[in-house]
C-alpha cells in the first residue's frame, strides 16, 4: 500500500505523523475500521486538517527526531530499551501536537 499527499500543503511525512498519532488511530478504530487491516479506502475518508506553518514546523521536528532515534538503534548506537524510552517521549509530543491541530481539549 502506498499513500501520497495530493497537495503541496500536506507533505507525506505529515500523513505519517497523523497515522502514528493516538487520536487518528483511535478515530480509525472507532469510526472507520475496527479490524487490524487498514485499507486505502480507510485512508481516503480520514478527516485531515491542513496544519498551519508553525504546526508543520513542530511536527517536522518530532518526525525528524523519531527517524534519528530509529537510525541510532539500527546503527547499534543505542539499545532497544533506550530507543523505546526515547520514542515514548516522542509519541507523547506527537499526540499533543495532533490534539492541538484538531483543537481537542484546548
Amino acid at each position: 500500500m502506498s499513500l501520497f499527499s495530493l497537495t503541496n500543503k500536506t507533505p507525506d511525512w505529515f500523513i505519517v505523523c497523523l497515522l502514528n498519532s493516538k487520536y487518528i488511530s483511535e478515530y480509525i478504530d472507532d469510526f472507520i475500521n475496527n479490524t487490524q487491516t487498514f485499507q486505502m479506502n480507510d485512508a481516503r475518508i480520514l478527516p485531515i486538517i491542513i496544519p498551519n506553518k508553525k504546526q508543520l514546523e513542530s511536527l517536522k521536528i518530532i518526525f525528524d527526531n523519531a527517524i534519528s532515534i530509529k537510525k541510532d538503534y539500527f546503527n547499534k548506537n543505542i539499545s532497544r530499551d533506550i530507543m523505546e524510552e526515547k520514542l515514548n517521549g516522542i509519541q507523547n509530543k506527537l499526540d499533543k501536537e495532533i490534539l492541538k491541530i484538531y483543537d481537542i481539549n484546548n
